[in-house]
């Protein structure tokens, strides 16, 4: 009998210190976004996209957020399929490609020499929480691999409404990526004009 409230007393604190399991992870993608329009004839020859640099929590996988007060935080259990550079490495590859600017575009891992490269950082990509919308600005450059001549240079920022929470902010920031990707093959095919 002793032995039986024993275990009983052990098996009721042991279920008191039991945690509930935490949340599973989320991984969410980065989109590419359908272009309206292809261009009939490249306007540029060998394209290399660079993954664009960045700091601090852009550089993580967690999904960013920006609190009233201005501070940054980060989900826990809601990710980046791959780190945000990466995502819009990729985007800008397969918009690039899509709208048929370049003959062609490639990475610097395939190791073919280009005629341009094109170089960024990623300056904010986040939700505002006090706000109610997302943010997203990245800056882009595109250098001549022969003479390191500048064809264009200039900050791209979207602002896009997004309801709270995770699933929704990563929806809002693929529409703003693709307003960014969008206004920048637009100002290309203008720079890349003889």
């Amino acid at each position: 009998m002793r032995n039986l409230l024993l275990t009983a007393a052990l098996a009721a604190a042991l279920a008191a210190c039991a945690q509930q399991a935490p949340p599973k992870d989320r991984f969410y993608r980065l989109e590419t976004p359908s272009l309206a329009a292809r261009f009939a004839a490249p306007a540029l020859g060998v394209v290399e996209v660079s993954r664009p640099t960045t700091d601090g929590v852009l550089s993580e996988r967690p999904l960013a957020y920006q609190d009233a007060d201005g501070s940054l935080g980060r989900y826990r259990y809601d990710l980046w399929a791959e780190p945000p550079t990466a995502l819009w490495q990729n985007a800008l590859v397969n918009s690039l490609r899509q709208s048929g600017i370049a003959a062609t575009v490639v990475t610097p891992e395939t190791r073919v020499p280009p005629d341009w490269i094109l170089r960024g950082r990623l300056n904010r990509f986040e939700m505002q929480a006090g706000t109610g919308k997302v943010v997203a600005s990245l800056e882009l450059a595109v250098v001549s691999s022969r003479d390191g001549g500048l064809l264009l240079l200039k900050t791209y920022q979207a602002e896009v409404p997004s309801a709270a929470g995770p699933e929704a902010e990563a929806a809002a920031l693929t529409q703003a990526s693709g307003d960014i990707i969008s206004g920048f093959i637009t100002d290309l095919a203008r720079a890349a004009k003889p």
